[in-house]
């Protein structure tokens, strides 16, 4: 739980304590261009508003989009995280294959 409440906190977070850190840099570098992008559609809101354009609803309605992605970006990477966390102990020897009939899974017993 740990993991998944910093990553909730901080994208990317729980990635990089559970030793993923390709992972936390990317939910990091989203979290930047969600935020960023939240941040100019906004600007631009306040400059159509002053200007008494005709465009304004939908540039409200792209920083809601871009707000969205932003929250969604927090909670996606918390459950990545919670289940990073959860995955961590599972036997890196596991191997799916195919086989005649169906799908087999094995992996070493010590």
């Amino acid at each position: 739980m740990t993991a998944f409440w910093h990553s909730l906190l901080l994208p990317g977070w729980g990635q990089a304590d559970t030793g993923r850190p390709v992972s936390g840099a990317l939910f990091v570098v989203w979290e930047g261009v969600t935020a960023m992008m939240t941040l100019k559609a906004q600007q631009e809101t306040h400059y159509l508003k002053a200007s008494g354009s005709d465009n304004l609803g939908a540039k409200r309605q792209e920083v809601q989009d871009w707000l969205v992605l932003w929250i969604f970006n927090h909670l996606f990477s918390g459950a990545e995280a919670f289940v990073s966390a959860h995955l961590q102990d599972f036997p890196r020897e596991l191997e799916v294959r195919a086989i005649p009939h169906g799908v087999g899974i094995s992996f070493p017993v010590p």
